[in-house]
C-alpha cells in the first residue's frame, strides 16, 4: 500500500453519503453479534455547549464503572481538554465513560520500540504488533493517507490498538475516495475474510457500502465508524441503523454542532451573507451539521447559495470561494468543518484584492495553517471559532470494540461533547511537525515528527 503523505490533492468524486443526529438508541453486547431488532434503549446526554464550560472531570478509579472490562475512566484531565476543549462533561453517561477510557490509554511518553512499531503499522497494509495476541483489528478508510487528517486519525487508531496485548495483528485498507464504491465495499469484505475481529473506519461511500457492513455484522464482526460517520440518514433509502446493522457510531451530535456554528454566525455577523461549505456530496458529517445550521440562522443572515461540496480538497474550496466573491465580495462569514481547506479558500481574497475584514469563520477542525495565517493577517475584525479536530475519535472506536468483545453493552451512539472556542494567538503553534495537523490530536509530537518530518 503506497502511503503518499501530502495534503489535500486527491482524486475526487461525487458519491452519496449520509448523515443524521439525535439521541442515543439501542445498546449492543458481544453476546448478540448480529442483532436484527432494536434492543434496550439507552439515552446519553448531548453535552454540546456552544461556549466554554467547566473543565471535564474523571471518575474515581476505586469505583471505576469499566474496570470489569479492563478499562479505566481515570483519564488525564489535560488530555481530555486537549482532545475536546473546555467541555461541560456529561455525568453518569455510559457513552462518555467509553470516551474517557479511550483517552486514558493515550500515552504521551512512548518508548522507541512502540513508536517504531506504530510507524511500521502505519506504513504497511498489515503488521504483527508483536504482542502475540489473537485478535485482528481491521481499519477500513474510505479515504486514505493522501489527506493528512486521515493519516493522523489512522495513527490514533494504531496507537490505541498497541495498548491492547490481545490485538496481535492490524490490517488496514484505504479506498482513496474511489469513484467505484465497490472498492470500499470490497475492502470491508476483505477484512472479514482476513479474520478481523472488528472493523473501524470512515464510510465515505455511505449507504453504497451498507450491504458489506451488514454482512460483516451478520458474520459477527462489529463495525464502528468515527467522525460521526453515519451509514445513512434515518429515513433515507438504504440507511443503516447503529446498534442494529452496525455496532455504534462515534462522533459529535451533528445537529448540535450545526446549531453551535449558527450561534457563532448569529452573534458575530448579525446581518449579511454567509457561505456554507462541506465535503463529499451528501456525506454524513457535512449534512448532519448543515441541516441544523440553516434553520438556526437569524433572519438577517442569508446564505450565498446552497452549501458547496468541496470533497475536502483545498483547491476546490478555493474555487468555490473565488466564485462566490466574484459576484458578491461582501460575504460576512463562512461555516465549514475543515480549517485547512478554509485556509486555502481564503487565498481567494488575496487573488481578488479583497481585504479580509469584518469576517467570521465557524469551523470544526483546528489545523494550524488557518490559525497561523490568522495571526499573520493581524486583522482585528476577522475572527475564527472552532471546535476540535476529532482525530482521537478513532481511539474511542477501538476501545468500544474491545469492550464489546469482552461483553460490555455499547450505546448505539457515542456522542463526543463539543464546545466552540475563539481562536487566539496561542492556537498557532508553528513548531508542529506539519501545520496541517490538528492541534487537538493525541498523537505525540515525537510520532508526528517521524510521520511528516520530510514535508
Amino acid at each position: 500500500m503506497n502511503r503518499i503523505k501530502i495534503v489535500g490533492c486527491v482524486a475526487v468524486l461525487a458519491m452519496l453519503l449520509t448523515a443524521c443526529s439525535g439521541d442515543a438508541g439501542t445498546t449492543t453486547t458481544a453476546d448478540t453479534p448480529a442483532p436484527t431488532t432494536a434492543g434496550e434503549t439507552t439515552t446519553t446526554a448531548a453535552a454540546t455547549p456552544t461556549t466554554s464550560g467547566s473543565t471535564a472531570t474523571t471518575s474515581d478509579p476505586g469505583t471505576d464503572p469499566l474496570a470489569e472490562y479492563g478499562e479505566s475512566t481515570d483519564a488525564d484531565p489535560a488530555l481530555v481538554a486537549k482532545a475536546m476543549g473546555p467541555i461541560d462533561a456529561p455525568q453518569d453517561d455510559p457513552a462518555y465513560d467509553i470516551i474517557l477510557a479511550a483517552i486514558a490509554r493515550a500515552n504521551q511518553d512512548l518508548d522507541q520500540a512502540t513508536i517504531d512499531k506504530a510507524l511500521e503499522c502505519w506504513n504497511a497494509p498489515e503488521c504483527d504488533t508483536g504482542s502475540g495476541g489473537d485478535l485482528i483489528m481491521g481499519f477500513a478508510d474510505g479515504g486514505g493517507h493522501l489527506n493528512v487528517w486521515r493519516g493522523v486519525t489512522h495513527m490514533e487508531a494504531i496507537l490505541q490498538a498497541l495498548t491492547y496485548p490481545e490485538i496481535g495483528t492490524i490490517v488496514s485498507t484505504e479506498a482513496l475516495w474511489n469513484a467505484d464504491t465497490s472498492v470500499a465495499a470490497n475492502d470491508i469484505d476483505f477484512l472479514v475474510q482476513r479474520g478481523a475481529d472488528f472493523i473501524t473506519g470512515y464510510p465515505d461511500a455511505g449507504v453504497a457500502i451498507g450491504d458489506a457492513i451488514k454482512a460483516a455484522t451478520a458474520a459477527g464482526v462489529p463495525y464502528i465508524p468515527w467522525s460521526a460517520g453515519w451509514v445513512g440518514l434515518p429515513g433515507q433509502d438504504g440507511a443503516l441503523v447503529p446498534g442494529e446493522d452496525y455496532l455504534t457510531v462515534v462522533g459529535e451530535n451533528l445537529c448540535a454542532l450545526g446549531e453551535s456554528m449558527a450561534e457563532v454566525l448569529n452573534d458575530n455577523v448579525g446581518e449579511g451573507k454567509v457561505g456554507v461549505l462541506g465535503g463529499t456530496p451528501g456525506n454524513a458529517l457535512s449534512l448532519g451539521w448543515q441541516q441544523c445550521l440553516t434553520p438556526a440562522l437569524d433572519a438577517g443572515i442569508q446564505q450565498v447559495g446552497e452549501p458547496a461540496d468541496t470533497f475536502w480538497v483545498n483547491d476546490i474550496a478555493l474555487q468555490v470561494v473565488l466564485g462566490w466573491l466574484s459576484t458578491d465580495p461582501d460575504i460576512k462569514g463562512y461555516a465549514y468543518e475543515y480549517s485547512d481547506g478554509m485556509n486555502t479558500a481564503l487565498q481567494a481574497y488575496d487573488q481578488l484584492g479583497i481585504p479580509v475584514e469584518n469576517l467570521t469563520l465557524a469551523m470544526r477542525t483546528d489545523e494550524q495553517t488557518l490559525f497561523c495565517d490568522w495571526v499573520e493577517r493581524n486583522e482585528p475584525t476577522y475572527n475564527i471559532w472552532y471546535s476540535a479536530g476529532g482525530n482521537f475519535q478513532s481511539r474511542v472506536a477501538v476501545t468500544a470494540a474491545m469492550m464489546y468483545l469482552k461483553g460490555a453493552e455499547i450505546p448505539s451512539q457515542i456522542d463526543v461533547p463539543h464546545v466552540m472556542r475563539q481562536v487566539t494567538a496561542d492556537d498557532c503553534k508553528p513548531d508542529r511537525a506539519t501545520p496541517a495537523v490538528s492541534g487537538t490530536s493525541l498523537v505525540p509530537d515525537s510520532v508526528l515528527a517521524l510521520m511528516f518530518g520530510s514535508q
